[in-house]
């Protein structure tokens, strides 16, 4: 699978344009002794992928295209060099590029990426956030949320918790579009300890 998606991102185009995709500048924090990127265990991974233009539509009227997509697949790569699939996450926020004209940019896509702590790590830092969230509470918050099913909270509160597994990994980027893969490329990263969500993450109403 491995030689395949290397053989896939590395054809070129009638664009002379290779799909290639990387880190964000602002979410590299340093760089190992190796030259690995490293990254931060809190928020999102931000990478950046171009591929070449698609065609522009020519029907008359031309239909909206839409916009290009991104999928991950990230595996953590052990000691001894060995990968396990972990799940990741991806939220689009941008993309664009230049399709007209003779020779016409690469398009790109912009997104974050997560890859979340395991069940039990989400569940323990789910339940540190709650209790520092309760110590902040007035007596009449307190009272408020007694009422409220703790189990339901901590499940509403899973979701918002933005917090990456630590570790090495190299993760697969694809760009679509819409199920037409249009190029895949490896970035290959490490992240490291910077802290807990419960620590950075926005303090407010209990998540109900």
């Amino acid at each position: 699978m491995l030689s395949f998606i290397l053989l896939f991102a590395s054809v070129t185009f009638a664009t002379d344009t290779r799909p290639s995709c990387e880190l964000a500048k602002e979410s590299i924090v340093s760089r190992s002794s190796s030259g690995l990127a490293q990254v931060s265990n809190v928020g999102g991974i931000r990478i950046k992928c171009y591929v070449p233009a698609r065609p522009f539509p020519t029907k008359p009227g031309g239909e909206p295209r839409p916009g290009l997509k991104a999928t991950t697949a990230a595996y953590e790569i052990s000691a001894d060099g060995s990968k396990k699939s972990v799940p990741s996450e991806v939220k689009v926020f941008a993309g664009g590029g230049d399709g007209f004209g003779p020779n016409p940019e690469p398009e790109w896509v912009e997104f974050d990426m997560l890859i979340p702590l395991d069940s039990k790590e989400l569940d323990a830092e789910a339940r540190r956030y709650l209790a520092k969230l309760q110590e902040s509470m007035t007596p009449e918050q307190k009272a408020q949320f007694a009422t409220y099913p703790q189990e339901k909270a901590l499940e509403n509160l899973r979701q918002f918790v933005v917090q990456n597994r630590v570790g090495h990994f190299q993760v697969e980027c694809r760009v679509l579009d819409g199920s037409r893969v249009m190029g895949v490329d490896i970035i290959e990263l490490e992240v490291l300890f910077k802290g807990r969500f419960s620590d950075t993450g926005l303090f407010g109403s209990p998540p109900v």
